[in-house]
């Protein structure tokens, strides 16, 4: 009762005289009131204020403002249980805001106004009791609801003023949300104008706050999906049908509008992106026709600019993904779209279109997930995919100058695109049927397929995604394993499948890991073999060492001894029979690499039957037998002991420390003593005691004469055979093979001189003119021989050497210098000729150092390595100049300091007691004068300062 003495004046007054200071005074009294004394005093204290807010001449805009903040603060405290006050409220501010009486003139409401009004309405529906609503969403309060939606509509698409805009579509959110089952059916008549009126707000001006737009999508969504839920039309009648068709139909042309808006704030594709998702999981029936498009943009937003776009499409899809929700058709749909274009945009070669492609198929199979292999079976789905996949993977063979991979991409250039391109491999592989996608992959490389190594490629990749699978991991092992042995190393192609095959052998074994030791008899002689072949020797070590990690073995010279068994039995045979098993090369080649097994007696057999064989006719077939000499002389160099080579000559340029200079000169001294020591005594010693001693002597030197090991005794035979092969070898391969075995063979006759050098003569005319003939490649193989010589024989071979070689090489470096002047392109540097002249140049100072030509030749030396000082050279070969001239240097001193000064900036030099000298160019723009000037300065510090 207090509380009414409390309210009693103020509402008496306001009825007789109402003013703003009475009604912020009210206000103040109802914020201090407790709200079980105002839900008591609710009619009374409303009544005064509908007078006010329904009598235009009681109300200004300062009073109507004051009123409704008094409204609100009553709906705040109370519940409102009486229809007709919250009829009559809910009218007179719906005529404040806009008049639906097109007769009268309108009266132009200020924003404010419109403002407090909406924000009233807000507060009406908020405290309104379940009783009112339904009496609201009734049929007889049909009209009454039509105007609160339309004119909260209009607000919200027409106003300027951004606060009143978000308050009609707050107020529209919360009718919405009203908690009763019959929402949908009493929303339903309203749809038509809420789809219009949204799409005009989404689609507003550049201007507009992007706020405002996401606020409008994230109401439109709840009206969406409560009046075409899938639960409303689950048992519709045929009205309700046919309104849910013409209702879609244009609905799906909203959403066609809304999507190609390219304007979007980030924010705004956020609520996009919560409106699909949510859409896809209340509306996939209502709303079927529309799913494709909205999966689409759902999808697209994963490729999205924006890093919180990206991860909020994602994690819905992800989301998605593991829904009951069935949308597999509209998916299915997009996905064969996608597919069947997939393969012309990425030939075409542009990294967006690409990128956007990929996307979308990642995000059309991530969102089927584990419906993925339901999908696949329609249509022929699966082969659609599988041929895009193939084309857009298409590999050709590497250019030198590009990868060290035998492959790379034709149209795949990019990383991230490379990268986004295994995202949908690994896809395919965690949620599809690996058995039927390795069939038909497997089935590629059966045929022949012009994608044959493609389908090697997208394998390992759909491996890589897909759950440990045993038997399918076994089949695809034995497969390879099968394939492997009928590749070639002449097709580029075969060394391109043969590499992939390698990597998918070895990472099935690391996954399989024990599981892997059944597979070891059909997969280790293949891949061994493949480890021997030049071709395929970086893939098959990386396969082995992983087979060796999958049945944790620590190396794979331990994996290759405990498991001999597997290959040991066939490969004697083939030894045997070399010439038609060729490929046991290659098997032994990688043994005597990656193990420590012993293989002489082999290899002994091996060679015997070799040497048999070229003796019978050495043109024919005798590539096999080549190689196997250059096999036995790679075991014999591995397996020689560290002893002395021939004489090596001392350097000129050694460092010797203080200490050994003055021991060499203790033992000079010690020596001359000695010696005439001996003179003195000399007429002592008697006749008969001297014979005696060079009889000992004799004997000593008997004793000392031991004969060479067998092994030293067949790489002579084998250096014996290819001298006389060498000048009609014709084939490449074969020419290769000859020179690494000449080679090694020097290698490992160098520390027997008396079989060595006689070896040595013979070889000497037919490697000097394949120095020079004509072919660069067979120039550079026989250079390297040649320098290997050098190093082993130098005294033999001087003479012979700077008569008929050295200048020859002296000529090609000066010729070469023009041609190689200014040239720097990838073409050139890649050249048979460019290679060739690089070995020449960093050769010249081991010719210097070994063999110690004249003085006159050294100077010719010096002159052509100087030409490649000039800055218009390739850096590479200017680096190796400076480089060999500072190891000359070492020997011969002044002439490099005379080639070198003669290239400097002219200058005069002045000492004490000499006359000056001038030395240099008087070209001040010389080309040679920068190398010149840092090389003087490296090794004349003490003339140049």
């Amino acid at each position: 009762m207090g509380d009414f003495s409390k309210f009693k004046p103020i509402c008496v007054e306001l009825l007789k005289t109402p003013s703003l200071e009475k009604l912020v005074k009210l206000k103040l009294l109802i914020i201090e009131t407790e709200n079980e004394s105002i839900k008591q005093l609710q009619e009374y204290i409303l009544f005064p204020l509908f007078i006010i807010i329904s009598n235009e001449e009681f109300r200004n805009e300062k009073t109507l403002c004051a009123a409704c903040n008094c409204v609100q603060e009553v709906c705040r405290n109370s519940t409102l249980k009486v229809y007709k006050i919250f009829s009559d409220f809910l009218l007179q501010f719906l005529l404040v805001v806009h008049s639906v009486n097109p007769t009268e003139s309108k009266i132009l409401q200020s924003e404010e106004v419109k403002l407090v009004s909406i924000e009233s309405l807000l507060a009406l529906l908020r405290s309104a009791s379940s009783e009112v609503i339904l009496e609201l969403l009734s049929e007889t309060s049909r009209l009454q609801l039509g105007h609160l939606v339309f004119t909260l509509l209009k607000v919200a698409a027409n106003e300027e003023m951004k606060e009143l805009r978000v308050s009609a579509l707050d107020t529209l959110m919360e009718l919405s949300c009203i908690p009763t089952t019959d929402l949908g059916s009493s929303l339903a008549g309203f749809f038509p104008g809420i789809c219009t009126h949204m799409l005009k707000t989404i689609n507003g001006s550049i201007k507009q706050s992007h706020f405002l737009t996401k606020r409008a999508v994230e109401v439109f969504s709840s009206w969406i999906r409560i009046i075409l839920n899938n639960s409303r039309f689950q048992n519709a009648g045929k009205s309700d049908t046919e309104w849910l068709q013409r209702t879609r139909t244009n609905l799906h042309l909203v959403f066609e509008k809304m999507m190609k808006n390219s304007d979007m704030h980030w924010k705004v594709k956020l609520g996009i992106t919560s409106l699909v998702a949510e859409v896809l999981e209340d509306c996939s029936v209502t709303l079927e026709p529309s799913l494709p498009l909205l999966i689409k943009k759902l999808v697209q937003f994963t490729a999205d600019e924006c890093l919180e776009v990206q991860e909020e499409a994602k994690k819905r899809i992800t989301i998605l993904s593991h829904s009951q929700t069935n949308f597999n058709s509209a998916v299915r749909q997009n996905l064969y779209d996608i597919v069947t274009c997939l393969p012309r945009i990425v030939t075409q070669g542009i990294t967006h279109d690409q990128l956007v492609v990929l996307q979308e198929l990642q995000g059309h199979l991530t969102l089927l997930g584990p419906r993925l292999e339901q999908s696949l079976i329609f249509s022929g789905l699966r082969q659609r995919l599988f041929k895009g996949l193939l084309i857009s993977a298409t590999l050709e063979p590497t250019k030198v100058t590009e990868s060290d991979e035998p492959f790379s991409f034709q149209y795949l250039r990019e990383n991230r695109v490379v990268s986004l391109f295994a995202a949908c491999c690994f896809t395919i592989g965690r949620h599809g049927n690996l058995s039927d996608t390795s069939d038909y992959l497997l089935d590629v490389v059966r045929q022949k397929d012009s994608f044959d190594k493609e389908s090697v490629y997208v394998m390992n990749l759909v491996l890589k995604g897909a759950n440990v699978d045993p038997p399918v991991f076994t089949t695809v092992i034995k497969e390879y394993s099968t394939c492997l042995t009928h590749l070639s190393a002449g097709s580029k192609t075969d060394i391109i499948v043969g590499h992939l095959m390698l990597l998918v052998i070895g990472e099935l074994a690391v996954r399989m890991g024990n599981d892997f030791s059944p597979l070891l008899i059909t997969a280790l002689k293949p891949v061994l073999e493949k480890a021997g072949n030049p071709e395929f020797c970086e893939a098959g070590i990386r396969s082995l060492q992983r087979m060796a990690k999958a049945l944790q073995l620590s190396t794979v010279s331990q994996l290759l001894e405990e498991n001999a068994d597997y290959y040991a039995p066939q490969l004697s045979y083939q030894l045997q029979n070399i010439v038609r098993y060729p490929r046991a090369i290659d098997l032994l080649r990688a043994l005597l690499m990656l193990s420590d097994i012993r293989m002489d007696y082999w290899l002994e057999r091996m060679v015997q039957h070799a040497l048999k064989g070229l003796d019978k006719n050495h043109s024919l077939r005798a590539l096999p037998y080549v190689q196997v000499f250059e096999l036995y002389s790679k075991a014999a160099l591995k397996a020689k002991p560290a002893g002395p080579a021939c004489a090596k000559p001392l350097s000129k340029g050694e460092a010797v420390s203080v200490e050994e200079v003055a021991q060499r000169i203790a033992e000079y001294k010690a020596n001359i003593k000695l010696t005439e020591t001996c003179f003195e005594t000399e007429n002592e010693v008697d006749a008969e005691e001297a014979e005696e001693i060079r009889e000992f002597e004799v004997e000593q030197l008997k004793e000392e004469v031991i004969s060479p090991p067998p092994q030293v005794n067949i790489v002579a035979d084998i250096l014996d055979r290819c001298t006389k092969i060498l000048p009609q070898c014709i084939e490449e391969q074969l020419y290769a093979a000859l020179m690494k075995t000449i080679c090694l063979s020097v290698e490992v006759l160098s520390s027997h001189e008396d079989v060595f050098l006689p070896k040595v003569h013979k070889l000497w005319e037919p490697l000097k003119n394949q120095l020079l003939g004509t072919s660069h490649l067979k120039q550079k193989q026989a250079l390297e021989v040649f320098l290997s010589l050098v190093r082993c024989c130098p005294d033999f071979i001087r003479h012979r050497a700077v008569r008929e070689v050295i200048p020859k090489l002296v000529a090609f470096l000066q010729n070469q210098a023009n041609a190689s002047r200014g040239r720097s392109s990838r073409a050139h540097i890649a050249s048979q000729a460019y290679k060739l002249q690089k070995l020449a140049l960093s050769a010249m100072a081991t010719v210097v150092e070994f063999l110690d030509p004249p003085v006159l030749e050294v100077v010719g030396i010096i002159q052509a390595i100087s030409l490649y000082l000039s800055n218009k050279q390739v850096s590479e070969l200017q680096n190796l100049a400076k480089e060999n001239l500072i190891a000359i240097a070492k020997y011969h001193s002044g002439s490099v300091w005379l080639t070198l000064h003669s290239m400097i900036a002219r200058r005069t030099f002045t000492r004490p007691g000499f006359p000056p000298i001038e030395v240099g160019t008087t070209d001040e723009n010389s080309e040679f004068k920068s190398n010149a000037e840092e090389l003087t300065k490296q090794l004349y510090p003490l003339i140049w300062s």
